[in-house]
């Protein structure tokens, strides 16, 4: 008979496999992100930092971040008329021009995604959080902001189970898939890093993969 394995027992082998390949390390892919022109992101930071004086909190506590705000596209809530809509509508008035800012700088890199997205996750002081974004029907776009250094605190994202891509975001806009594992690479401690992040939810589905996309810079093993 069929003997079924339980969790811990799964994980130890997987743990086991890792190890026993190439020592444990995985390969590291970096890509780097579309550049947003300098004046757009000034005019981005300024609006982050007025935000960031009046929003202290965390809406999505299984991501460790010192604040995390969602606006949701009016092209979402108009067509409805509940508390929640109403809400969001609310929200986003009061954030506007940060989100126009955001859209304009997809724009410039992606005009199609920019008119279509259904969400933007702002956020300050994002670090590690391993997840899956389950409920997302495509890729997302990231970009990061602030004093973290160049090369530090991008988008790492799991392309196989011996492959992982890092891309970077600082003052670019990086495309991955979130429905694989990613996280935020490290950033120095003491750095500030904001972050933009672009998804969909109910647009039209786009079956998962590639993990990441855009040409490879370096490969690290």
């Amino acid at each position: 008979a069929m003997q079924w394995l339980g969790r811990g027992e799964i994980m130890e082998r997987l743990l086991r496999r890792y190890r026993e390949n190439n020592d444990g390390v995985r390969k590291m892919i970096r890509v780097n992100g579309a550049y947003v022109n300098e004046e757009l992101r000034e005019a981005i930071m300024n609006q982050l930092v007025q935000w960031r004086r009046n929003h202290k909190k965390n809406t999505r506590p299984s991501i460790n971040a010192e604040s995390y705000m969602i606006l949701r596209s009016p092209v979402e809530f108009e067509q409805k008329n509940s508390n929640n809509a109403k809400q969001a509508a609310k929200k986003l008035a009061s954030h506007r021009r940060l989100w126009d800012l955001a859209q304009i700088a997809l724009k410039e890199v992606d005009s199609k995604f920019a008119e279509n997205f259904s969400a933007l996750a702002v956020t300050y002081g994002f670090r590690g959080s391993p997840h899956i974004d389950k409920q997302n029907t495509a890729p997302f776009y990231g970009m990061s902001l602030g004093s973290f250094p160049d090369g530090e605190g991008g988008v790492c994202v799991e392309v196989d189970a011996f492959t992982v891509c890092q891309v970077n975001t600082k003052n670019r806009l990086g495309k991955i898939d979130g429905r694989f594992p990613h996280w935020v690479a490290p950033y120095v401690e003491g750095k500030e890093r904001y972050s933009l992040i672009y998804y969909s939810t109910w647009q039209k589905y786009v079956p998962p993969g590639p993990a990441y996309f855009g040409e490879e810079v370096e490969e690290i093993i």
